[in-house]
């Protein structure tokens, strides 16, 4: 397999200056480039400049992958936006981090796994995750828990770990985890996060309703008149980000009890969550099994009165001698021995299967199909 490395780059809040896209270009020949986004595609070579530092200058998200297991994906917020200390409490050496600049905090999300050497084009993605960046910025820290499930996950094997992580408690749990966005799932499916790990872990997610942050339109009026009349000149500039730095300050206005995040009583340590997680898959793949079971049921039970139309169907394809109608024969095969068992008449579906075998010894094709799904082996 040969060498791949995606890097693309989001401005979210303003489109780059005639100077920043000139400094882009510097970078590399091979980018392309808009107002908006950057994108370095490579199949040999590496990109030259420094992604974080792009990041910094010029956009507000960046998502890179290569194909020998690497996967990243980095936000800028304004430092004055978002809660530094709550952020970091979901932080993990060498996979979550932040790092901070006069004007921003950089979140990164950077995460190695075997489970990522495989090809998947890189174009798509980000338009997608990139709507994330607003969701934390609303205080929504979906997006971060699931980032540490998967940054402590990754080197387990069957819901096992080390004995020095088995004791690491969970950081708060955010609400709403039972039901993800679309940017949340295509979070889940870029960096291949277990779904019943999320299942388990969302046992202890509260539910927050739109209503609950509709209510701070109430507090609009409770602003001082400087500062309303202060936000609506932001409005008029086309300022970025005017709504959530209005609803950061109605928030502290009326003191909300509204909480994306819960707080930190009644953590789950990691032993505990890949135990349930261990015995929710479990539990999944029986009642699955079952409901398999159930539906081929009624599926023999509809094929059942028509078992002599189908027996007629089944010679008259292999009288046609030819491939196709060799496949369609021996798929009808496997349903008449499937009905027989069903019906407890498996024996006399061996004999005739065994009279086909005698009167079909002169076609090899049939019979090789035969011998692949099993049919004269019973």
């Amino acid at each position: 397999m040969s060498e791949y490395q995606y890097y693309e780059f989001q401005a979210l809040d303003r489109i780059l200056t005639k100077t920043e896209q000139s400094y882009v270009e510097s970078l590399s020949s091979r980018v392309e480039l808009s107002p908006t986004k950057a994108v370095f595609t490579y199949s040999y070579g590496d990109f030259r400049g420094h992604p974080q530092d792009l990041l910094e200058k010029c956009f507000d998200v960046m998502l890179y992958m290569a194909n020998w297991g690497s996967r990243q994906l980095l936000f800028r917020f304004p430092k004055k936006l978002v809660d530094t200390a709550l952020i970091k409490q979901y932080c993990v050496d060498d996979c979550i981090s932040t790092s901070t600049t006069p004007n921003y905090l950089i979140l990164n999300i950077n995460i190695d796994d075997e489970e990522y050497r495989d090809w998947i084009e890189g174009e798509g993605w980000l338009s997608n995750l990139a709507l994330l960046r607003d969701e934390l910025l609303q205080g929504d820290f979906r997006v971060l828990y699931l980032a540490w499930l998967k940054a402590k996950t990754r080197v387990s094997d069957e819901y096992e770990v080390s004995e020095d992580e088995e004791d690491v408690l969970e950081p708060s749990v955010p609400a709403n985890l039972q039901k993800l966005s679309d940017s949340l799932q295509s979070f889940v499916e870029f960096f291949k996060i277990d779904n019943d790990l999320i299942a388990v872990a969302a046992k202890a997610s509260n539910s927050s309703t739109q209503e609950e942050f509709e209510s701070l339109e109430e507090l609009i009026p409770t602003l001082p008149e400087a500062e309303r009349n202060e936000f609506l000149v932001k409005v008029l500039r086309g300022e970025p980000l005017i709504g959530v730095q209005l609803a950061k300050r109605l928030k502290e206005l009326s003191n909300s009890q509204i909480a994306l995040v819960q707080g930190n009583s009644n953590r789950r340590a990691l032993s505990q969550l890949l135990a349930s997680a261990k015995d929710y898959t479990k539990l999944r793949q029986e009642q699955e099994l079952e409901g398999a079971k159930q539906a081929r049921i009624r599926q023999l039970s509809a094929l059942a009165p028509k078992e002599a139309k189908l027996w007629e169907e089944v010679f008259r394809l292999i009288a046609l001698k030819q491939s196709k109608p060799y496949d369609e024969a021996v798929a009808h095969l496997i349903n008449l021995r499937d009905l027989a068992e069903h019906q407890s008449q498996l024996e006399k579906f061996k004999l005739r299967i065994q009279q086909m075998q005698t009167d079909y010894s002169n076609r090899p094709g049939l019979l090789s199909r035969l011998q692949k799904v099993g049919l004269l082996t019973l």
